[in-house]
């Protein structure tokens, strides 16, 4: 298949004046943003870069989960009581994202036609003005970003004003239409200092974390070379001998041959899968999203927080603080990588989570006063709570939704090793620690408290609307799973069979319409379907049986009648994967198509808002955040391929407009890697690659079939 990524990058004719509307860069660990009409600014930003002191509300002693049930289920001053003695919504500007700061490159030029090229194949931004030439990566292989300009220029380097209040070269910013305030961290000022060719500055903390951005000019014949880095004292304690060792380590290689290892990296990276729908708008947004994505996350790094590599450069703290939101946010942002063939760079979640499990078990013992392992719902960096809307900042369910990592690693990889060693202890885990919460009553279990996130906002009636479908959802399915894992481990699973049994099913009314909870229905439009957690991504509601597929039906046009006026950018290609799982795939292509046309930023970013004014939102601001670009891959692929029923679809939700489609290396269950092609509604060639020999259901023309697979590839139609 071959793919012409030109059709998938990026050029604007006029100079870029918005940092979110700008080339983006990144290699997992350092990005930048680059635009301006001159000087450019090149917008540096460090994932693991943030302020990590605690906030000490949540680890007060008197604080516990049963005294905050007691208050969500007591009478409203109670409610509000504990929510503002225990400032469970802290305005602390602390634990927070940070941005490295701003590179100000001078090319002796100023213009309003600036032309910006991003070339996604090969991750190089190109901007021309008349005779200047100026090309920047950001090296896949090492922790340096390099910029080469054509001509003779100057540079200065701006720090974020919001770090000390220091205001020298601060400018007016655009905001994005968010509650986020302007607040200052009241660091020690810091200054840019030259050494030699080098120029950098070197902030210290409240605490003894100390970071650098530096810059080294170079010149190269007719050019001019810069080197920039970000180092912090998680490298060393001298961030500045270190920042330099690593620019000097990268000049002896030189641009040139950095730029073979990047292109080399990322030639084998777009060489796992492919696509291809016949549709240019949508398979644009689908590469650019998976661009975005090995920009920002890596094998060995973090997770992306809600932005990534490219928090907001306009001199604020970022919408949220940058945070790991674990309400959806972080979870939706690792959909798609395993059918997508990108097990390297979407491991990363389920690593993190790992490394942090000590952290979640403390957690657990503080607040929830139980064992195992329960993570504070938004989290920073190091896995601190950081406060927010209770009804899932503190929901315990919310550590099975993220656990669900560990399982969609195994389920495409087939990695028995990983299951052993990683999954099954860590859902073991998270199940001992909701073991712990749950109440017996009339042979049922249920937990303390039950929400759906963020319904009914804030307000105490988020905690009176009886037993959720979120919350009975994510039960059903942490059961089901560790079932799974010990049937696959050879080891008894009866403790989880017992407590399963005792689980209410998945809530449906008399007009066989999933509710929100097993008192009410979804009352309104909204932009998170909770409820429908079930069918997508948990898939412990499934379109099995002529009863499920009617029920799913009847939710979906529910869903049709509320409307979308309460919808943010994630709501659409989520609905798209909902869609998707009852074979919808015009109704799943509409909802992709909407997203295109509202929620896109120029250069592909996601700005949550129907900012442009398109009438599917009441929402017109634009925070920008990525795990909806990474739902939208999933929703492709979930048109293009299904594998959750026990067997393989091929092209189960194809649109009417998509009349020839195909795909390479699209990975299912097992490790098995799928290539298909389809033309006016027949599959007319499939051949599916094994590590070893195995079998595997496929349904092909209505009927399914096992199909005997030697190791290698295997020719079935």
């Amino acid at each position: 298949m071959n793919i012409k990524f030109n059709d998938y990058g990026l050029r604007f004719e006029n100079s870029v004046k918005r940092w979110d509307e700008a080339i983006p860069l990144g290699n997992g660990s350092i990005g930048s943003l680059i635009y301006g009409n001159g000087p450019l600014k090149i917008a540096v930003d460090r994932l693991d870069l943030w302020d990590n002191r605690p906030i000490k509300s949540v680890y007060k002693r008197d604080f516990k989960y049963k005294d905050y049930a007691r208050a969500c289920k007591g009478n409203k001053e109670d409610w509000l009581y504990k929510i503002n003695k225990y400032d469970i919504r802290p305005r602390s500007n602390f634990p927070t994202k940070l941005s490295a700061g701003r590179i100000l490159l001078d090319i002796g030029q100023t213009s309003e036609k600036i032309v910006s090229e991003l070339d996604i194949e090969n991750a190089v931004a190109k901007l021309t003005c008349n005779d200047i030439v100026v090309t920047s990566f950001i090296s896949a292989i090492e922790q340096i970003g390099v910029i080469r300009v054509n001509a003779d220029c100057k540079y200065k380097i701006h720090i974020p004003t919001y770090i000390s209040g220091n205001e020298e070269n601060s400018e007016v910013c655009q905001g994005d239409g968010t509650s986020v305030e302007q607040q200052l961290l009241d660091y020690p000022e810091s200054k840019v200092e030259k050494d030699g060719k080098y120029t950098y500055y070197k902030q210290n903390s409240l605490t003894d974390y100390t970071y650098t951005l530096m810059v080294k000019e170079v010149k190269n014949g007719k050019y001019t070379d810069i080197y920039f880095t970000v180092a912090t004292t998680d490298d060393s304690q001298d961030v500045v001998a270190y920042a330099k060792q690593v620019i000097d380590n990268a000049e002896k290689k030189g641009y040139d041959l950095l730029f073979v290892e990047h292109k080399k990296w990322w030639k084998k990276y777009w060489a796992k899968s492919k696509i291809s729908v016949g549709d240019k708008d949508i398979e644009k947004t689908y590469y650019r999203s998976w661009y975005l994505f090995a920009s920002t996350s890596r094998k060995g790094g973090y997770p992306m927080p809600l932005q990534g590599v490219w928090t907001a450069d306009n001199d604020m703290l970022p919408p949220w603080k940058g945070d790991y939101h674990h309400d959806t946010n972080t979870q939706m942002s690792y959909w798609g990588y395993g059918k997508a063939n990108r097990l390297d760079e979407g491991r990363v979640f389920a690593d993190y989570l790992w490394k942090l499990r000590n952290k979640f078990k403390k957690f657990a013992k503080h607040f929830y006063q139980v064992d195992g392992y329960l993570l504070p719902a938004t989290s920073s960096l190091n896995g601190e709570f950081m406060g927010g809307w209770s009804q899932y900042s503190l929901s315990p369910t919310m550590t099975i939704w993220a656990a669900k990592a560990f399982d969609d690693y195994y389920y495409y990889s087939g990695d028995k090793n990983f299951l052993k060693n990683r999954a099954y202890p860590f859902l073991k885990g998270v199940e001992k620690g909701i073991r712990g919460l749950l109440i017996e009553k009339d042979g049922k279990y249920y937990l303390p408290v039950s929400t759906s996130p963020e319904i009914y906002e804030e307000k105490q009636e988020n905690f009176r609307i009886g037993v959720t479908n979120f919350d009975q959802s994510l039960l059903l399915y942490l059961y089901r799973a560790l079932i799974r894992f010990a049937k696959d481990l050879g080891v008894d699973s009866r403790e989880y069979e017992e407590i399963l049994n005792k689980l209410d099913p998945i809530f449906v009314d008399d007009e066989k319409v999933i509710m929100l909870s097993n008192e009410r229905r979804m009352p309104f439009s909204h932009r998170h379907f909770s409820h429908l957690m079930c069918v997508y991504p948990l898939n412990v509601f499934k379109n099995d049986s002529q009863e499920n597929e009617e029920i799913i039906k009847n939710s979906m046009l529910e869903i049709e009648q509320l409307g979308t006026g309460w919808w943010v950018g994630f709501s659409f290609p989520w609905c798209a994967t909902l869609y998707a799982s009852i074979y919808n795939g015009n109704a799943a292509y509409e909802k992709l198509r909407t997203f295109n046309l509202a929620y896109l930023s120029q250069n592909g970013f996601h700005l949550n808002g129907d900012y442009k004014g398109y009438g599917a939102s009441q929402w017109h601001y634009r925070p920008f955040t990525l795990e909806a670009q990474f739902a939208y891959c999933d929703a492709v692929q979930e048109m293009l391929l299904q594998d959750n029923k026990g067997y393989v679809e091929l092209f189960p939700a194809m649109p009417i407009r998509w009349n020839k489609a195909e795909f390479k290396d699209l990975r299912v269950e097992k490790g098995l890697l799928v290539s298909a092609k389809y033309k006016d509604g027949k599959v007319i060639f499939l051949s599916i690659k094994a590590t070893k020999e195995t079998s595997v259901k496929v349904k092909l023309n209505d009927k399914i079939e096992l199909i005997s697979l030697k190791k290698g590839i295997n020719k079935i139609i």
